[in-house]
């Protein structure tokens, strides 16, 4: 149990940190990036558009790698400070 709080207090000051740079544009891309699978994934169900179903799972792929990749970026930290 204190091994989880302590793992809950080091993401804490992980998430309110200051990334370098380089993450942060890693990090807009990848909402941007991101973003625009969405919509077109909203776009389709909602206008019933039809699209390709391997389309459709490609662009779930790629928004879960978005995630994965903005939520990294997000917890690095510069000068690696514990």
């Amino acid at each position: 149990m204190k091994k989880l709080k302590l793992y809950y207090i080091l993401l804490k000051a992980r998430w309110g940190a200051e990334s370098p740079l380089l993450f942060k544009k890693l990090k807009k891309y990848a909402y941007s990036v991101g973003g625009s699978a969405i919509a077109i994934v909203v776009a389709n169900s909602s206008l019933s558009l039809n699209l390709n179903s391997s389309l459709m799972n490609g662009l779930g792929y790629l928004i879960t790698a978005c995630v994965g990749i903005a939520g990294t970026s997000h917890l690095t930290r510069e000068n690696n400070q514990q």
